[in-house]
């Protein structure tokens, strides 16, 4: 049994890890600003600990960390969401950059723990290299890759223990954010079904084509992560190998859907600047780990589309929970 300390544990990646390491039967810790009840953690409520505080606390994170103790710390909390980090650039700063920097400090104070970092394929940008190696040159485009590049710089300074960086395809699955793509869909057709919208799913490009990967298997590779022991700083993509348009995402919903849905293009959705193809060659990570993607695209969505209908059958307040 390991201590674990996982920052951001009520959000979407985080619960899902919380989960899996409950079921190993790893003594779970969450430092999160959100207060109770954490619906996300409703299935393993009573098995993990939650220490309360604001990531932008360097003081509370050092206390949760100095009471914990950890043998890993999962760093996941953040701003996760693109368009939110572009709508407030400072506030994606402060709570990416200065909270992992508050993170790190706590990190280097406990000395020897292993530090498992989330940070994010955006960083590669318009890639100079399809399938993008680790080595491939950063170029963020926008604000939340931005701000995940600075985080890994604060990472990649000196450290007394290890620090294991991911950098995550995009990840579908149960309980993601409401304003990410095939969550997006998949609350807009759950509404239209319990007739609470039009049966009309509004979208910018369908073009371009991407990983998905199943937010479960990728808190599998967060518990991988914990088990390479290569000292220093050592970075990993982690990508499910296949990438598909957005236009598949949409038409498995569709499929999915207990009623006729179109689809129709929404002009203020479509952006500039936008890769045709983001692929990540996840060949390192997969050796080292023996890790592999297990979850079907398929199942990812349909999961996500029950997931949005027992909350849609909730009632209006229950569509507009936090998701991330």
């Amino acid at each position: 049994m390991r201590r674990v300390l996982i920052t951001g544990i009520t959000g979407f990646a985080g619960s899902h890890l919380a989960e899996r390491l409950v079921e190993r039967g790893d003594d779970v810790h969450g430092f999160s600003v959100e207060p109770p009840p954490h619906p996300n953690l409703a299935r393993v409520a009573a098995r993990v600990t939650i220490h309360g505080g604001d990531i932008l606390d360097a003081q509370a994170v050092r206390a949760a960390a100095l009471r914990v103790r950890p043998e890993i710390l999962y760093h996941l909390a953040g701003q996760a969401v693109p368009t939110s980090a572009s709508a407030d650039p400072i506030g994606a700063i402060r709570i990416n950059v200065l909270g992992s920097a508050n993170v790190a400090a706590a990190a280097r104070e406990l000395g020897d723990v292993h530090l498992v970092v989330a940070s994010s394929a955006d960083v590669y940008g318009v890639p100079d290299e399809i399938p993008s190696p680790e080595s491939a040159p950063l170029h963020p485009t926008n604000v939340y890759a931005a701000t995940k590049v600075a985080a890994e710089a604060i990472f990649r300074a000196p450290h007394a223990g290890r620090v294991t960086i991911l950098r995550p395809c995009n990840q579908i699955g149960p309980r993601l954010h409401p304003r990410l793509v095939a969550s997006e869909f998949a609350k807009r057709i759950a509404e239209a079904e319990a007739g609470l919208a039009d049966p009309v799913v509004r979208h910018g490009q369908l073009e371009p084509r991407r990983e998905f990967l199943d937010v479960r298997d990728m808190a599998a590779a967060y518990e991988a992560a914990a088990d390479i022991d290569e000292g220093g700083v050592t970075t990993y993509n982690v990508g499910s190998g296949d990438a598909v348009p957005v236009s598949a995402v949409l038409e498995i919903l569709r499929s999915l859907a207990r009623i006729q849905v179109r689809e129709e293009l929404d002009r203020e959705r479509v952006r500039g600047g936008v890769p045709d193809v983001l692929l990540l060659d996840s060949a390192r990570f997969r050796d080292r780990t023996g890790w592999r993607p297990v979850i079907p695209l398929e199942r990812s969505l349909s999961d996500t589309l029950d997931y949005w209908r027992a909350r849609v059958t909730k009632g209006p307040s229950a569509v507009g929970m936090k998701a991330s």
